[in-house]
């Protein structure tokens, strides 16, 4: 079966590395377009494709399959936009790549008779290259259009990905965790280098000393997976040490104690499930946390 052509809208590091690692898996790219006309080019050099403009209308006549990867509050603007030109054509997909929004923001295209997705690859994209090579193996979310999920998984089958089939009024929340998971894990690797400065080791230097830390962390959470792969104090039960920690926030980093105290409340709620401490070490932690000011 012939592959389906693709189209562009979008070329940022997310959708430049999607329509890069389509094209090393033999998906024609027909057309970009982009805000400005260098990024619309540097992504069309990529991956063989004549075609870039700074006009969806002369991209998305030439796609079997659009991808829209404008920043989310834009997503309906471009979509109207090119509806209202009579851009959109009948059995034509046409999918959004942000994790918070669904497909209802594709509401003009599917008034075309397109079908609408929201494809979303739970990934991180620093830069298109490498953000290809992390589409392979990745997991995705998809939702929308029967026949658009469809074409989606066949998109993540050639990633050797896994899908996710999220309903819309769960969207929201499926990207609160991933922000969890990614950003907010950047948060706290923050707070330790700050806590680390506090104890007389610069944040760069801190940095460099914990990611192998982290990594051990991570591999252990591939490996293990939850709540086995928690280790540290609370997860055996050792209050004096989280005492001598709360001691030494509220003397030499206060700032950082209330941020501390919460993740250290869910540390036991996971230690409990993992079965490291008995009733009354939780009950001493859970007051130590509780009574810190």
């Amino acid at each position: 079966m012939t592959a389906p052509k693709i189209g562009l809208i979008g070329a940022g590091s997310a959708g430049t590395a999607l329509i890069l690692a389509l094209h090393e898996r033999g998906y024609p790219i027909v057309g970009i377009a982009s805000r400005t006309l260098a990024k619309a080019q540097r992504c069309a050099r990529l991956v063989d494709c004549e075609t870039f403009s700074t006009d969806p209308g002369a991209v998305v006549p030439l796609a079997d399959a659009l991808f829209i990867a404008t920043p989310d509050d834009v997503i309906r603007e471009v979509c109207e936009g090119i509806a209202n030109q009579g851009g959109f054509r009948a059995g034509q997909i046409v999918a959004h790549l942000s994790g918070a929004l669904t497909s209802e923001e594709l509401e003009a295209a599917r008034a075309c008779g397109a079908k609408g997705m929201a494809l979303h690859p739970m990934q991180t994209f620093a830069d298109p290259q490498q953000g290809a090579k992390n589409m392979i193996g990745a997991s995705f979310s998809l939702e929308g259009d029967p026949e658009a999920v469809a074409f989606g998984r066949e998109v993540v089958e050639a990633f050797s990905g896994r899908v996710f089939v999220i309903p819309k009024e769960r969207k929201a929340l499926y990207h609160a965790a991933l922000c969890v998971a990614s950003n907010y894990l950047v948060t706290v690797v923050d707070l330790a280098a700050r806590i680390m400065e506090r104890a007389g080791v610069g944040k760069e230097e801190a940095l460099g000393a914990m990611l192998p830390l982290i990594r051990g962390t991570v591999n252990n959470l591939e490996r293990i997976g939850l709540p086995g792969a928690l280790t540290g104090p609370i997860s055996r039960g050792d209050a004096a040490t989280i005492a001598r920690h709360l001691n030494a926030m509220e003397e030499l980093a206060p700032e950082v104690l209330d941020l501390y105290r919460t993740l250290g409340a869910e540390t036991v709620r996971l230690a409990r499930e993992k079965g490291g401490m008995d009733r009354a070490e939780e009950e001493a932690i859970r007051g130590m946390l509780k009574n810190a000011k």
